[in-house]
């Protein structure tokens, strides 16, 4: 997962990369209570809303999956770069319990 700190709107200050990050059952909970919010993933309305609302859980969980990540730099992330990134997460968390099919 890779997540980009902007130093203005077009320029890239960091760049944070995991290759792989240990879930924990907290972290598991959270992450499916966002998920389970959000029934259409093309409504980019509702996708905000439920950002908007778990906030605090969100920054909470991209400081656990990027330790080195500081509060000035959570405000200068952009939105439309979460969304892809909690995807990956949501896919995962569902492959870590084998979740994933083969079409």
């Amino acid at each position: 997962m890779k997540l980009n700190v902007y130093k203005n709107q077009k320029e890239i200050e960091k760049t944070y990369e995991v290759k792989s990050y240990d879930l924990m059952y907290g972290t598991v909970e959270d992450a499916l209570a966002i998920f389970d919010e959000i029934d259409d993933l093309t409504d980019n309305m509702k996708i905000f809303q439920v950002i908007q609302k778990n906030r605090t859980k969100l920054n909470d969980l991209l400081q656990d999956i990027f330790p080195e990540l500081t509060e000035d730099e959570l405000r200068r992330i952009k939105l439309k770069e979460l969304v892809p990134l909690f995807m990956e997460l949501f896919y995962y968390v569902r492959d870590s319990f084998g979740g994933s099919e083969k079409n």
